[in-house]
């Protein structure tokens, strides 16, 4: 996978969904079998960079087998096989920036990184 920062937006207190289409060092699409775990770690980028939440995440509810082409995605014609529903929580504040960090550990080699930027907006409701 190539050293991209995927970068988003997103209003504050509201979910969204982070997508990528994921390739291992074979260069062939990752399917679930491939990965063994996925941890995550959020950074306030506004502040120090300081750390907000960490985690982990289901392989079965994050990877898919077969690419998806659904309306969220807008990328290309080819479609993603990576999808994480981030709750709202993740991203509580507005005008801020996040960064989010996803470690996979694949059943063998080396873990790999998918790294996101998500700029939030102010609601006034909030």
């Amino acid at each position: 996978m190539s050293a991209t920062i995927h970068t988003l937006s997103a209003f504050e207190d509201s979910g969204f969904s982070l997508m990528a289409l994921l390739k291992g060092t074979d260069a062939e699409n990752v399917e679930q079998a491939d990965i063994s775990s996925i941890a995550y770690s959020v950074y306030d980028l506004s502040s120090t960079g300081s750390s907000t939440d960490t985690g982990t995440l289901t392989v079965a509810s994050v990877i898919f087998d077969s690419l998806q082409t659904d309306s969220r995605w807008s990328t290309d014609a080819v479609g993603y096989n990576f999808r994480w529903d981030v709750p709202a929580s993740i991203v509580a504040d507005g005008a801020k920036s996040y960064r989010i960090e996803i470690a996979f550990t694949p059943a063998s080699g080396e873990v790999f990184h998918a790294v996101f930027e998500v700029t939030t907006t102010n609601l006034y409701r909030s």
